[in-house]
């Protein structure tokens, strides 16, 4: 075994002891630069039932890739055998786009979805029959218009399902799940590559996981590879399935899940938070009261901190292009220095309640420190969907809604 590989099985190991690790955490004595003087971490959370767990939420791998790879690779690690469907393309409407995930137990139970109704039920019968003959299979499915009522469903068209049986008894379907997620606990950007190839009747199938254009690692290691052009392309932003010669590939990007900020511990990022998780974001609540960033208030939060002072707070935080600034603090000062601080950085998204005339006296100071109109053409104030939320549960919603808006715009599905 190559030095990086051993790297990457390391790094593998240490990834999924800490992925779905909750982590409070408090901040004490903050210089004028920002600079944290001392820090108290502790983790929170204990053992759970991964077979009680598995049935619970399930994860989208379009939101969280890390928790959806991470299920599979726990009941693979219990010696489970599991069945996993993808859909391969989409013709039409239909209810999931091309890499939406179905993960099938042997005995029972699922996480994720390829779109509920009839073709789950399908899905979930040929993930049945590719567990009992141990073998890959794609099947398409279609409905018109008149079928898909009758069958209750609200979408015609037609998609293509590819389902794969993976036995955790077999050490490299492990090591190969245990590098993609290595990948994601690095918060790296890669993708994978199914090679789908037909031998007479039957489907074969081979992974691999490119990184930087070098395929790091294969199912099964056949030694054959991937086209020289594949390894050359960008990272995919969408899932797409692709054709060379006999040889379809279906090439699926992998990212680290977007983080959704939310500063202020309050009774909308109460609600919020719960949502976020819901829907595949990671979540920090920040604010300057600590008892209102306590693991009672926030159960689901993957990070509680609280800080003497919204004032350079950010600088302590790791923000970039996948994280997402949500501005709800209990006043106008916090929320102006959190709106000052995020317009220096380039988030994915920056979004601060509040009314009209709120915003106007906010920008206007701003603007007057020297921002430009195109800097606060980035923020969406007031905050979330316009549906007439007036509570702070209905304003959660229009946040959130929102929030998986602008990531499904960034997938090109906007």
């Amino acid at each position: 075994m190559s030095m990086r590989s051993r790297n990457e099985m390391e790094i593998g190991t240490r990834g999924r002891e800490n992925l779905g690790a909750c982590r409070e955490r408090l901040w004490y004595g903050v210089g004028a630069n920002g600079a944290c003087v001392g820090a108290a971490q502790a983790n929170s959370g204990g053992d759970s039932d991964m077979h009680n767990q598995t049935e619970k939420g399930p994860a989208d791998v379009t939101g969280d890739a890390a928790a959806f790879y991470g299920r599979l690779l726990a009941l693979l690690d219990d010696g489970q055998r599991v069945a996993l469907c993808t859909i391969l393309r989409l013709a039409g409407s239909g209810p999931r786009r091309a890499g939406a995930k179905l993960l099938v137990r042997d005995g029972g139970g699922s996480v994720g979805t390829v779109g509920g109704g009839v073709l789950e039920v399908k899905a979930t019968a040929w993930a049945q029959e590719a567990l009992r003959n141990g073998r890959p299979l794609c099947r398409p499915f279609a409905l018109d218009l008149q079928q898909a009522s009758d069958e209750g469903m609200t979408c015609g068209g037609e998609v293509e399902v590819l389902v794969e049986p993976f036995d955790g008894r077999m050490p490299a379907v492990r090591k190969f799940f245990a590098q993609v997620i290595a990948l994601l606990a690095r918060g790296e950007r890669g993708w994978l590559a199914t090679a789908i190839t037909r031998d007479g009747e039957d489907i074969v199938t081979e992974h691999s996981l490119v990184v930087g254009g070098d395929a790091v690692a294969t199912l099964p290691e056949s030694g054959r590879g991937l086209p020289e052009d594949l390894l050359r392309v960008p990272v995919p932003m969408t899932p797409a399935l692709l054709e060379r010669g006999s040889v379809r590939y279906f090439v699926d990007p992998l990212a680290p899940p977007i983080t959704v900020y939310v500063f202020g511990g309050g009774h909308i990022g109460m609600h919020l938070v719960p949502l976020c998780h819901l829907v595949g974001f990671r979540t920090f609540v920040v604010d300057d009261r600590a008892d209102f960033v306590s693991r009672d208030r926030f159960p689901q939060a993957d990070e509680l901190v609280a800080v003497p002072t919204f004032e350079q707070c950010l600088e302590r935080l790791p923000i970039g292009e996948r994280s997402y600034i949500v501005i709800v603090t209990r006043g106008h000062g916090g929320d102006q220095a959190i709106l000052r601080q995020a317009l220096r950085g380039r988030p994915g998204y920056i979004g601060m309640i509040g009314s009209n005339r709120k915003r106007g006296l906010i920008f206007n100071q701003l603007i007057a420190d020297g921002f430009t109109q195109e800097d606060l053409a980035r923020v969406a104030c007031p905050i979330g969907l316009p549906i007439g939320a007036e509570t702070p549960e209905e304003i959660a919603v229009s946040i959130a809604a929102q929030l998986v808006s602008t990531r499904a715009a960034r997938r090109g599905k906007g």
